[in-house]
């Protein structure tokens, strides 16, 4: 799994209060992660980066919703913290329909 440029730490395993998503970019057919992130805030996934798994180090009952449309518009469904795992909308084929996230 490479990591993006940006990458500054182990999405592996996220810092406390952190999510991270593993991303598998079907334009460059590369892999690598997203995040991490921890504010109360949407994320837009890039139309080309598919959402193939997600390590959520999360505390306080904050959960993590996908969104079928931009700037969380369209609940898919979410997942409560200390989550790693499939992300809501994956399927067999590698796809994941999210084109946005919230962490809150």
């Amino acid at each position: 799994m490479a990591a993006s440029p940006a990458q500054a730490v182990d999405c592996n395993l996220p810092p406390v209060g952190d999510m991270c998503l593993h991303i598998h970019n079907t334009d460059t057919n590369t892999w690598y992660w997203l995040g991490p992130w921890n504010a109360c805030a949407v994320h837009n996934i890039a139309i080309d980066e598919q959402a193939t798994w997600i390590n959520n180090n999360q505390v306080g009952g904050v959960r993590t919703t996908f969104y079928y449309g931009r700037d969380g518009k369209n609940p898919i469904g979410s997942v409560a913290q200390d989550y790693s795992g499939r992300p809501p909308g994956y399927t067999d084929s590698d796809l994941s329909s999210a084109q946005s996230v919230r962490v809150c």
